[in-house]
């Protein structure tokens, strides 16, 4: 993942260095690209023993440090699930509560790529993409076999299928796209059958391959905490499985040999932890609708002006493809 060297901002430089501690110094700044939540700087640096490069987030100037904007709440997930093996993070160094906050974590090595959609357009061996597709289900079975509890994060609030739905449907009417009529179908079919709350797990929430560094086959870090909650894990499941075919994403998509279907990725889930997928429609659909919903409010905040990426442009028929398969499976 590439990072645009930019000019060093003296004053956040100097914060990043004293919460690093004393004899650190920052030699470099560089904005690293992707992500709609925060700011992410790799920063070169001198002094810290053990890191040469930390990767820095920060909540962007003038917002409140909440929702996917609370980078410390991030940082405490990180931080629990360090001690777990199967589950790789990065390693918290430090941080800074001030505002805006921010926290500075180990640069893993490798990279994040989505292969059905690549921002690179490069292509990787049909066996690596497959190897990475196996690995990333063993992680997402083993981050939802972790028990809240005993890494110290039990407090926090649980989140049932239906405010899971509400929060996806509130940024639909953000993006200004609530009275879209597939929309209301979608979220109507959806209201009127919803799953009662089941067992609940730690849920990464943005859960793909363009989230977890690799390097090779091996994983290196589970990345992009900003939406993570204590939840259904079929939130997770719904919304990895989205990723598995890139005729989900007209216009921006393409096959890439190797990737696991669905079916295989809920088959191997399945095997793994034991869950119960025979029916697993609500999930899949859910995972349609929260595409939907984060590409129209990232386009619509393209077009508004308020970030400039014209890559949003080019989403419109994949917000459409997302809510007609949504409507498609939650209707049967």
């Amino acid at each position: 993942m590439s990072a645009a060297p930019v000019e060093v901002d003296e004053t956040f430089a100097a914060r990043i260095a004293a919460a690093a501690g004393p004899g650190v110094t920052v030699r470099e700044l560089a904005v690293m690209p992707g992500g709609h939540s925060g700011l992410t700087h790799r920063v070169t640096i001198d002094g810290l023993p053990g890191h040469d490069v930390v990767v820095v987030k920060s909540t962007p100037p003038g917002r409140r440090a909440i929702g996917r904007h609370d980078v410390l709440r991030q940082a405490r997930v990180i931080t629990a699930l360090g001690p777990v093996d199967e589950v790789p993070t990065a390693d918290v160094c430090f941080l800074d509560p001030q505002p805006p906050p921010f926290f500075a974590a180990s640069c893993a090595a490798g990279e994040a790529i989505d292969p059905v959609i690549p921002e690179d357009n490069g292509e990787r061996p049909a066996e690596l993409v497959a190897a990475r597709g196996r690995a990333a289900t063993e992680i997402l079975a083993a981050l939802h076999a972790v028990d809240p509890e005993t890494i110290g994060i039990q407090r926090e609030p649980r989140r049932t299928p239906e405010a899971e739905l509400e929060l996806w449907c509130e940024t639909m009417a953000a993006a200004r796209m609530d009275d879209d009529v597939r929309f209301v179908r979608l979220r109507d079919a959806m209201r009127a059958t919803l799953p009662p709350p089941a067992a609940t797990a730690i849920v990464h929430g943005d859960f793909r391959l363009g989230n977890l560094m690799f390097d090779g086959p091996s994983a290196t870090a589970l990345i992009d905490w900003e939406i993570w909650a204590i939840g259904d894990p079929l939130v997770d499941v719904g919304w990895f499985v989205q990723f598995t075919d890139g005729d989900n994403f007209p216009g921006i998509g393409r096959a890439a040999p190797g990737t696991p279907s669905a079916t295989e990725v809920l088959s191997r889930y399945g095997d793994l932890t034991g869950a119960d997928l025979r029916d697993p429609e609500w999930f899949l659909a859910l995972g349609c609708l929260k595409l939907a919903a984060i590409q129209a409010h990232n386009r619509r905040r393209h077009l508004d002006g308020r970030f400039h990426d014209p890559f949003q442009a080019l989403l419109g028929p994949s917000i459409e493809r997302h809510l007609r398969r949504g409507i498609d499976i939650i209707d049967g």
